[in-house]
């Protein structure tokens, strides 16, 4: 699971001389934790997810987004991610 769908752990074991790629590896672990809690506790986050079919798609897109467009709030962003449709502006959260 690691090795794919966007987390490439494996690629961060060739740098660093002595505690970089443990450091990598780490902030790697961490976002995989924060991305399954997301999973298991926000149903708006898999929607989301759905909406928008592979884990490596989903990031791509909120990559993108994120990008070009300053959110109100988590719940406008998540909403964006759903319909594909951006808040107006000057939109509360």
């Amino acid at each position: 699971m690691l090795k794919n769908n966007g987390y490439n752990l494996e690629h961060n074991f060739g740098h660093g001389k002595q505690n970089l790629s443990a450091l990598l590896a780490t902030m790697n672990l961490f976002a995989f934790a924060c991305h399954g809690v997301c999973e298991i506790l926000e149903a708006v986050w898999e929607k989301a997810r759905g909406a928008l079919g592979s884990r490596r798609r989903f990031f791509e897109h909120l990559r993108t987004i994120t990008s070009y467009i300053v959110f109100p709030s988590w719940a406008a962003l998540v909403r964006t991610l759903i319909t594909g449709q951006p808040p107006p502006a000057g939109a509360s959260p």
